[in-house]
């Protein structure tokens, strides 16, 4: 199977990476759904693939004319989304090296 990569394609493609991001959309909004948790990691990654499919909407030539949107948007939307999930990411590795500093064994206290 040879991939096409001409001008033709290529907006074809930005459709069919929209609907494989709704589909994981999908799934980590359920897993999120299930636990019950705002503050777990399904639901965080469900709203940085949410402002990148949104993203990539707002890229697509034929819905950006319609709803007249300025050129760009869809990669600063991208920009945002990249900057939310590198925050989110590391506000997870700083609380888990704290929780794995408080459970370091203490010295004993010598009397």
């Amino acid at each position: 199977m040879i991939i096409d990569f001409s001008a033709e394609t290529i907006p074809y493609m930005s459709i069919i990476t929209s609907f494989l991001f709704i589909i994981s959309l999908i799934f980590f909004g359920w897993s999120s759904v299930k636990s019950r948790s705002i503050r777990n990691f399904q639901f965080l990654i469900s709203l940085f693939i949410g402002l990148y499919i949104i993203g990539e909407l707002f890229e697509i030539k034929e819905i950006s004319t319609f709803l007249n949107l300025p050129n760009g948007l869809g990669s600063q939307i991208h920009a945002c989304a990249t900057i939310f999930v590198t925050i989110v990411i590391w506000m997870r590795l700083y609380n888990s090296q704290k929780s794995v500093k408080s459970l370091e064994p203490t010295p004993p206290e010598s009397i």
